[in-house]
């Protein structure tokens, strides 16, 4: 698959989620770790979502990566200063979400 084909490929995807009429959406939340404020980000999704998911994130002095299983907390594995995190996450069922947060 190539590069634009990949692209793509998720582009529809996060199209598709934003206009499927009565889909129920359920995107994981970027936070700042409470056990070591400022410096780690975690990401949770609702209990009741049974997908599981990978997420990279990008932030003030810092970028990471990280999965979580279905309905759990996950920790990105990189150091952030305090401020605005970015996020990408690919959930085991395909789905994509761009969620944002701040590591305080």
């Amino acid at each position: 698959m190539t590069t634009i084909t990949r692209r793509a490929v998720i582009a529809a995807a996060a199209i598709a989620l934003f206009t499927a009429p009565g889909a129920a959406v359920a995107a994981p939340n970027l936070h700042g770790d409470p056990n070591t404020a400022g410096t780690q980000v975690q990401f949770h999704n609702d209990p009741g979502d049974s997908n599981s998911y990978t997420c990279g994130a990008v932030g003030a002095g810092g970028a990471g990566v990280g999965s979580n299983p279905g309905g759990g907390t996950g920790q990105v594995n990189g150091a952030f200063g305090p401020g605005p995190v970015q996020g990408g996450c690919v959930g085991s069922d395909g789905s994509v979400y761009f969620p944002t947060g701040n590591a305080e």
